[in-house]
């Protein structure tokens, strides 16, 4: 018997022996495909900065889609370098809101810029990062600013009813277009509720970030947007250290919570894109993009990690999410989509639902996964 045991592990022995050499003898020993198949990993300079894309379980979901070109996202912003390398392939339109400035100062497009390559910077291009939905396409409405001074309370409600009229022209210019899902990083005004609830009959996920003002917001949102909150890198919500704290003369700031959010993303220690001329020569708009590749002192400039935090940075993780979910599955309604991304999240809290980290924290495969085997209407 024992023998018989000796031969039998010198067979299993010498067959292992075999694959490790590469022979072409056939390897007993069976691997799953999935075992088999690497995982591929963006060849983008300051990919290996981009935690969350380990955290959300990105790369696994890419292996049921990237996105598609027909699945437009809208991004209202008051401003955006369509131009940076790492965009410029994804932004189709820009759509300027007549009746208001718009700087060309670098830094007022700074915000628009990093929203939108968190979204959509292309992959694999070997330059600066990879955004969440790299196949679709954007259209940003741009709402830009107003010399009206914000001074005394009757300045400034001139300035919010201003802002709600340039934000639902905005909304119902985007859902005309045809955008699947829209990314509303600014302040909510109750002005616009009617815009979002246009949007809803249309058909269109409006994705809003809470707020970073560390308390329970009411935020008197129409039911069916998605409100997202944020996180750190470990999965806490998030709210300012003691030193940040004392920094910003001891008013605390964290991701608002309350009975209306629906899930989380990181929002803090994220490497984003920046406007050519923000910290670079202008001319680099002129560049092609080996010459951007071949100099990494540039990109250098052209994407850094942000020193602030905020969940205007979660919001378009969600958005990228939707968008990936309604380019696997077009037949979905926005109703349905906002289910599966609640559904897909990662319980952070107490189990299902909790007011501070809502459904949990986004996971792109789980919610991928969940969509593709959702039934058909």
């Amino acid at each position: 018997m024992k023998l018989i045991r000796l031969l039998v592990l010198c067979v299993i022995f010498m067959s292992l022996e075999g694959c490790v050499k590469g022979d072409n003898r056939t390897c007993s020993t069976k691997i799953s495909p999935m075992s088999l198949k690497p995982r591929v990993v963006p060849n983008d300079l300051f990919y290996n900065q981009q935690y969350y894309f380990d955290t959300m379980m990105v790369l696994k979901a890419w292996e049921f889609t990237k996105g598609s070109p027909d699945c437009l996202i809208g991004v209202i912003e008051r401003g955006i370098d369509a131009n940076q390398p790492d965009l410029k392939n994804n932004v189709q339109e820009v759509h300027r809101l007549d009746g208001m400035e718009h700087p060309t100062d670098p830094r007022f497009n700074t915000h628009g810029t990093q929203i939108s390559g968190i979204i959509a910077a292309e992959a694999d291009n070997e330059i600066g990062i990879a955004g969440l939905a790299p196949d679709c396409k954007l259209v940003v409405a741009r709402i830009g600013t107003h010399r009206l001074k914000r001074g005394n309370l009757e300045d400034q409600l001139k300035w919010n009813d201003l802002f709600g009229q340039k934000v639902s022209q905005s909304i119902k210019y985007l859902v005309d277009k045809g955008c699947k899902v829209i990314n509303f990083s600014q302040g909510y005004t109750s002005t616009i509720r009617s815009a979002f609830e246009y949007a809803i009959e249309n058909d269109v996920v409006i994705v809003v970030a809470s707020g970073n003002g560390n308390r329970e917001s009411q935020a008197y949102l129409p039911d069916d947007v998605l409100l997202v909150g944020g996180v750190d890198k470990k999965d806490n919500r998030y709210q300012d250290g003691l030193l940040k704290t004392i920094l910003k003369g001891f008013k605390r700031q964290g991701s608002n919570y309350g009975e209306s959010l629906d899930v989380v993303a990181p929002m803090c220690d994220l490497i984003l894109c920046y406007p050519v001329g923000y910290a670079t020569d202008a001319k680099v708009t002129d560049w092609d993009l080996s010459q951007i590749r071949e100099d990494k002192r540039v990109q250098r400039k052209l994407f850094m990690k942000t020193s602030g935090e905020g969940t205007s940075y979660a919001a378009p993780m969600a958005t990228s999410l939707v968008a990936l979910i309604r380019s696997l599955r077009p037949d979905l309604d926005a109703k349905t989509v906002i289910e599966i991304v609640q559904k897909g999240a990662d319980d952070l809290g107490k189990k299902d639902w909790d007011k501070y980290t809502g459904y949990g924290r986004l996971n792109f495969y789980k919610s991928l996964k969940l969509a593709k085997s959702w039934p058909i209407h």
